[in-house]
């Protein structure tokens, strides 16, 4: 994440958007894809948090819709704020374009994230980003992204781990184009996607390159140890 924004901090704005339209969608998006959701009490209510996970084999924003139905929606619990990169061709498009920017996101900047933190919203970061969305399933790639940690030591908030199984399962095939890409089928398919939430991982008190290091490796740790467990769940049922 940057230093530096381009943008000044927009509080979250719960508006007829995201209360009438989106949220009733991401409901019938939880039949369609049979939702089940594990460990959710484990997220604290009394303070913000991070929420950190594998950017899925997907263009993802059905996923972060219902993650955020399901933590503050639902759970009646603090505001979520995805933070994304900004004009991307996805932002010109009718539907998701239209998505993106009344779900509440922020740009994905370490100032916007302390804001959203301050304020008392929770933040959502994929520290492995494109190198996840055309990597192998269920696999993280976290070396070297290490912005989360350093802003949950800063902030001193907990990071809460979490893993979305069978959500790299949902569009099989991807067709390049230039340098671009195409994911097939264009809707996904209809994979249960199952929601594991780990213990919140508080921060260390001191912001050493050591501490940072250490508290995004344990991190990480906890959040593949979740995905693999989740796999393994999923196989015995």
């Amino acid at each position: 994440m940057s230093a530096r924004t381009e943008e000044a901090y927009a509080p979250f704005v719960a508006d007829w958007s995201l209360t009438k339209v989106l949220m009733p969608f991401s409901h019938a998006m939880s039949v369609y894809f049979r939702v089940r959701t594990f460990g959710i009490e484990r997220i604290p209510r009394d303070v913000p948090v991070i929420y950190v996970g594998k950017h899925p084999r997907t263009f993802l924003y059905l996923e972060t819709l219902l993650l955020g139905k399901q933590v503050w929606w639902d759970a009646n619990g603090r505001p979520l704020r995805v933070l994304e990169q900004r004009a991307t061709s996805l932002h010109r498009t009718p539907i998701i374009g239209w998505m993106r920017r009344h779900v509440n996101t922020i740009a994905a900047t370490s100032a916007l994230a302390r804001d959203a933190l301050r304020q008392g919203d929770s933040i959502l970061i994929f520290p492995g980003g494109t190198r996840e969305l055309y990597g192998k399933p269920d696999q993280l790639r976290w070396t070297g992204r290490e912005g989360f940690a350093r802003l949950a030591i800063d902030a001193q908030v907990p990071i809460v781990p979490f893993a979305i199984i069978g959500a790299d399962r949902q569009h099989p095939l991807r067709m390049r184009l230039g340098k671009s890409s195409v994911w097939l089928p264009p809707f996904p398919l209809p994979v249960r996607l199952d929601y594991h939430f780990g213990e919140a991982i508080a921060p260390p008190g001191t912001r050493g390159e050591n501490e940072v290091a250490e508290h995004a490796a344990h991190v990480e740790r906890a959040t593949q140890t979740l995905i693999d467990d989740g796999l393994a769940a999923r196989r015995r049922r």
